[in-house]
């Protein structure tokens, strides 16, 4: 076990450094239902879960426990921020936990979101109303209708 540590098991299993061997336990089950492969999408799902499954193995064993805090006493702070495995997925936005968001940005993308849901929905509408447009033409106001409250929950988060 010697060279560079690659993560803070800490860190990836969003819990404390004197967490108990229970607390230890109900992380990796919360984290691993998120990232397993079969449950997560994402590409890096796989690389994800395997992270969790080796901070669980390291932190759940007394004695890999006690070496795995040497070794780390010596990488990272002992009152480094914890970040954790998101909760929810699908709910992230692109920033790193460490970066500051741009508040410009992320105001203008969920205005700009907003904006493009109520005109192609309301377009729509008024096509099928005013100009005849057939009936099935509902269906192309779907990602508007997705769009608007996403924007809306944006908004409210900062």
């Amino acid at each position: 076990m010697h060279g560079t540590l690659r993560y803070d098991h800490y860190r990836v299993l969003g819990i404390a450094r004197d967490a108990t061997a229970q607390q230890v336990k109900q992380a990796y089950r919360e984290r691993a239902k998120i990232c397993h492969p079969d449950r997560n999408g994402s590409p890096q799902a796989g690389i994800l879960f395997h992270a969790v499954h080796e901070a669980y193995e390291t932190l759940r064993d007394a004695e890999r426990r006690r070496i795995y805090d040497e070794r780390l006493a010596g990488h990272r702070p002992v009152h480094a921020p914890q970040h954790p495995v998101p909760k929810h997925p699908g709910r992230q936005y692109a920033t790193a936990p460490d970066r500051p968001v741009n508040r410009f940005a992320f105001v203008g993308l969920h205005v700009t979101g907003l904006c493009f849901g109520v005109a192609l929905v309301s377009g729509i509408l008024l096509g099928i109303t005013f100009f005849g447009w057939p009936l099935y033409a509902i269906l192309f106001t779907l990602p508007g209708v997705v769009v608007i409250p996403d924007s809306v929950a944006g908004l409210r988060m900062k």
